[in-house]
């Protein structure tokens, strides 16, 4: 992508912004950003300002600028309705409210903020009801009589003379854009990908090394999908619009998205660049089930939590901004928001997940990671009355990827920090301390345990305590809940998150859980326990000979196994929710994992 003209767009649009700003929102690194302030620099587009680390456009970058004005935007809204209760009539979707804003409105406002005043709404399903925003936002409509039974390849065909010869913006209008991504200024044509854990049926970009779209594919994890805006240069669209012609003149084409032809003549066509955007930046509203999922987890980001956030952090609730859930899990939501032009991001706990949580064990934990220098979250605010945790937010940053060779082996050297940071706390996360917790629970409540055997396997989980317990192991603070999902890639490294279930226990239990949350098998976990033999810092907690570590990995991946079944007891009893086989696969692994080694 070019850079350059980027970093001289966001200077000019921006003045104050930083390397480090610049590094992170076109994800390369900052060395790179300060090669590219250099040239242009150098090439007289931009000058430095009187505020050291900061830069103004000049008169010759004005002038790039210029020579790139975005034309207008059409805006695909044809599509049918929804019902927002069983009484109502239907609705456009882009009609949905989110915080109080149509779904098209505020689109339209962000293209108007951004200087793009030519915008035209291709209108379908109750075409009348858009009529308003001709006299509120100086727009126009243009209707396509084929929406009821074709896609928007004939949306984008009716539309194709407003777009020859022009750089245009295509929007979908039935997504919510957290902030604002429209520029008056572009230079090259672009997809948006929207980052996603798990991008099931997602089409999923595939590009090469330059950010290149080269093909589009299904499924995947970790990795930027298909959605939301499209911005093409003139020169672009003088060789897709040829194309949409083409295909809208077949006979099967009917149920085609206009995409559909854009991927599957990449080779064909200009280059397309991806324009990356984190996780939950573009939110997609195809039903009303995603509406109320959005207000489900934004409500409860409530009055109280807000003034919980002001009076912890000490500022005015008016700074409070930008709210919005990015994550939800068994036990927490997570919100990210900002504040006096800080990212920081809240864990809120769920309905008794503080039942199952030594809260003060773990805010002795955070006070004293924080005193270190090391791979650790930083958390500003802890309550260890309700678990509410506030800590810097790091922008898009990912889960571990375990198919990466590299990544694993950096894992495993954090958790060898971690163990060896002399970080000592009365709380315990001993894998049969933690299934007696909630075999507590289970028998304080009378909830029903499904398994004909537990007895026989509980004993047997004793039976491998006894026997761990005379090998002497050493006891180290230990993360207790190694799941990928906890410890994050970023651009400074690795950063281990959410001590929820830390506390002191075997470091090799860190591992062999590791490797029972992500279903590798005793061979391949024994792998992660020689890259963790490898990693910098003093081996002086491992087993006297790798037999007597196979040995013991094998035991502590049954206990996981057993861990997780009993928490998936518990789990289904107090949330009334259906975990599918996560209990049964942790079952049958204890019976597995503990019947191959002799412990007598």
């Amino acid at each position: 992508m070019r850079l350059d003209f980027l970093i001289t767009r966001t200077i000019y649009e921006t003045p104050t912004v930083s390397q480090r700003a610049l590094a992170k929102k076109f994800f390369v690194s900052l060395g790179k950003i300060n090669s590219i302030i250099n040239e242009i620099v150098e090439d007289g587009l931009v000058k430095r300002s009187d505020r050291e680390g900061t830069y103004k456009i000049t008169e010759k970058g004005k002038k790039l600028l210029d020579m790139h004005k975005v034309d207008g935007a059409i805006i695909l809204a044809c599509g049918l309705g929804v019902k927002l209760s069983h009484d109502s009539k239907e609705l456009p979707i882009c009609f949905l409210e989110i915080n109080g804003e149509r779904l098209i409105e505020r689109q339209i406002e962000q293209l108007k903020s951004a200087g793009i005043d030519d915008i035209t709404i291709m209108v379908g399903f109750m075409k009348e009801k858009f009529d308003y925003l001709i006299d509120k936002y100086d727009v126009k409509l243009v209707y396509n009589d084929e929406y009821r039974y074709k896609k928007t390849l004939s949306t984008f065909y009716h539309a194709r003379e407003l777009l020859r010869g022009k750089n245009m913006y295509v929007c979908v209008s039935d997504v919510y854009i957290n902030e604002n991504i429209y520029h008056k200024y572009e230079i090259e044509s672009y997809h948006t990908g929207v980052y996603y854990e798990d991008c099931k049926n997602e089409w999923r970009y595939i590009v090469n090394v330059k950010n290149e779209i080269k093909e589009v594919v299904v499924g995947g994890t970790n990795d930027f999908c298909f959605l939301g805006t499209c911005f093409m240069t003139k020169d672009f669209l003088s060789k897709l619009i040829p194309l949409i012609e083409e295909y809208y003149k077949k006979s099967f084409t009917d149920d085609y998205y206009w995409e559909n032809v854009l991927v599957q003549n990449f080779s064909k066509l200009p280059k397309m660049y991806l324009y990356k955007l984190g996780e939950r930046e573009i939110l997609e509203f195809d039903n009303l089930k995603d509406l109320n999922d959005y207000k489900k987890y934004s409500s409860v980001f409530s009055k109280t939590i807000i003034d919980y956030v002001s009076k912890a952090l000490k500022v005015d609730k008016k700074n409070i901004k930008d709210i919005k859930c990015i994550k939800e899990n068994v036990a927490n939501l997570l919100y990210s928001f900002r504040t006096d032009d800080e990212d920081l991001i809240i864990r809120i706990p769920k309905e008794n997940a503080n039942e199952f949580i030594d809260r003060k064990n773990e805010a002795e934990i955070i006070n004293k990671l924080n005193k270190l220098s090391g791979p650790y979250e930083n958390v500003i605010n802890f309550n260890e009355d309700n678990g509410y945790k506030i800590s810097k937010y790091i922008k898009f940053a990912r889960p571990l990827n375990i198919k990466s060779k590299a990544e694993l082996k950096n894992c495993m050297a954090v958790y060898k920090k971690l163990h060896t940071s002399g970080v000592k706390v009365r709380g315990s996360c001993d894998m049969i301390d933690m299934i007696d917790r909630y075999y507590k629970v289970i028998k304080t409540n009378d909830i029903l345990i499904p398994y004909e055997d537990f007895d026989i396997v509980l004993d047997r989980a004793r039976e491998i305590k006894k026997y761990i317990e005379k090998q002497s192991r050493p006891r180290t603070i230990c993360h207790g809940d190694p799941n990928p999902d906890n410890i994050l890639v970023t651009d400074d490294g690795l950063k281990l998150t959410d001590f929820e279930y830390g506390g002191m226990a075997d470091p090799l239990s860190d591992i062999a859980l590791f490797g029972v949350y992500v279903g590798f098998d005793e061979e391949k976990v024994f792998k992660l326990y020689e890259m963790y033999k490898d990693a910098e810092g003093k081996n002086i907690f491992l087993p006297k000979s790798d037999n007597e570590a196979k040995k013991l990995i094998a035991l502590y991946m049954a206990l996981g196994g057993l861990y997780n079944a009993i928490w998936d007891i518990v789990r289904v009893a107090r949330d009334d929710v259906d975990y599918g086989t996560f209990g049964m696969a942790g079952y049958r692994a204890f019976k597995n994992y503990s019947k191959k080694i002799h412990i007598k």
